[in-house]
Order: structure tokens, then C-alpha cells, then sequence
């Protein structure tokens, strides 16, 4: 695991996007963590919505938050499970799913639960763990980045119904451009095809990646739709590696 990029050029370019030209060390201690935690075959577009998600979710701290008000007015606040980390995790059962779950992947260890102790969720590794694994697995609503990325797809928009219906869905899109055009300038890929994984998969990757060959829109060019620049090489290597991405997860 771990994002494979150029980080000081990433760094570089979102400072001036994103950042108003200043990044504070926690803000890169936060991104830090979420690319060291970043699954090695997760392809450029869903990092970025990770990313961007997170800008939105944190109030730009790029660390892991209290809900403002802890739940205050909210049927889960009065129980102590309000949100907390990069996406605001919140009640009780989804606390337990997700200790089980990070118990499962080695993230917690067996005496570690957020149950028992939902700071835990404030902790980088596992904040960084929640906001992987909850988006790709769809803890949240159901949805998962692989139904809005990859093979061809860029819906930055509806993919805010990964975590929260429609609520600043346009906004959050557009920061997703931003971070996708970084990442891509900053030289983003994802790990080479396992020899281990079945033929077949790669053969129907390949070939859904040929029949969409455009590149996701970058950040300046969303709002028109004007395609990205990029060949339509490197963009069909990169629906290539999230189509493979998708299959190691349904596997």
C-alpha cells in the first residue's frame, strides 16, 4: 500500500490550487498518512475524490475532526457516536463495522475498539483506513468509487452519494479536478499488473479500458467538459489499473 507519486510535486501544485499558496505541516502530515495508506492499485481519479472529500469533510485541515457540535440536534449525538475522523463516521453500528473490519485487514489490533473507544477514529492510520476502505467498500450509503471511476467513467459529481447524498456535491467535484490534474502532474500510477491475477481479468480490463478511451475532464476544464490533457494511452492504462482495481475487491 502506499500511493505511487512524485510528493513534492504534488505538494507543489496544490499548495497554489487548493491551498492559497501556504501548506501548514499538519496539513501535510494528513495527506501524508491518506498516500501511505492509499491501496497501491487505486487509480488516479478515486485517489483524487479521496483526497478532495477529505479537503471538504476536514474544513481544508487535512486532519482527522470532531463533527462541529458533536452531534448536537442528531438522533446518534446523545449516544457519543458522532463523526469523527476524514469522513465523519457516525453510529454506533457503523463503529462496530468498522473495528471488525480493520481488525480483519491488521489496522486494529484485537484489544482496539472503536466501540469502546471512538477517538480511535481520530487517529491517522485509521482515519486514513476509513476513508479507504468505507469509500471503495460503500460502507456508507452502498455507493463505492468504483461505481463513479474507472473504466471510462468520471462522475465526480454524483459521487458525493458515496458519503452524503448531494450535500456540496458540484463544489467537491471541482476540488476533485484540482487534485486529479496534481496527482497527474505529480506522475501518479498505480503498481504494476500482478502476474498472479487471472488472464481472463486482465484480457475484459483491457478491453473495457479500450472502449473508453477519453480522459477524465481536469480540474480547469470540468465545468466545460472539454477532455483533459493526456493521450488516450495514459488514460486507458489508467481505466485499465482501476478496472483491475474493482476486480481484486469483488475477488
Amino acid at each position: 500500500m502506499a500511493a505511487s507519486l512524485n510528493r513534492a510535486a504534488f505538494y507543489a501544485t496544490v499548495r497554489s490550487s487548493l491551498f492559497g499558496g501556504r501548506l501548514k505541516a499538519s496539513q501535510v502530515a494528513g495527506m501524508e498518512a491518506i498516500l501511505d495508506a492509499a491501496p497501491s492499485l487505486l487509480g488516479t481519479t478515486s485517489l483524487g475524490y479521496s483526497l478532495a472529500t477529505t479537503f471538504h469533510e476536514t474544513a481544508r485541515t487535512m486532519q482527522p475532526i470532531e463533527e462541529y457540535g458533536r452531534g448536537k440536534g442528531k438522533a446518534y449525538g446523545p449516544t457519543g457516536f458522532w463523526g469523527r475522523g476524514f469522513v465523519q463516521l457516525t453510529w454506533e453500528t457503523n463503529y462496530a463495522k468498522a473495528t471488525a473490519r480493520l481488525r480483519q485487514l491488521g489496522i486494529l489490533r484485537a484489544n482496539e475498539d472503536l466501540v469502546k473507544t471512538p477517538k480511535l477514529a481520530m487517529r491517522l492510520d485509521v482515519a486514513a483506513a476509513i476513508l479507504f476502505y468505507g469509500m471503495v467498500e460503500g460502507w456508507f450509503t452502498g455507493k463505492k468509487l468504483a461505481d463513479y471511476f474507472g473504466g471510462g467513467r468520471y462522475e465526480p459529481v454524483g459521487a458525493r452519494r458515496i458519503i452524503n447524498g448531494t450535500d456540496k456535491d458540484e463544489l467537491i467535484a471541482g476540488q476533485c479536478g484540482l487534485i486529479v490534474d496534481a496527482l497527474r502532474a505529480a506522475g501518479h500510477s498505480v503498481i504494476p499488473i500482478s502476474p498472479n491475477l487471472p488472464v481472463v481479468t486482465i484480457a475484459a480490463a483491457a478491453a473495457a479500458s479500450a472502449d473508453n478511451p477519453k480522459p477524465a475532464p481536469s480540474g480547469g476544464l470540468l465545468r466545460s467538459g472539454v477532455q483533459a490533457t493526456g493521450g488516450a494511452v495514459r488514460s486507458g492504462l489508467a481505466g485499465l489499473y482501476d478496472l483491475i482495481h474493482t476486480a481484486f475487491r469483488k475477488g
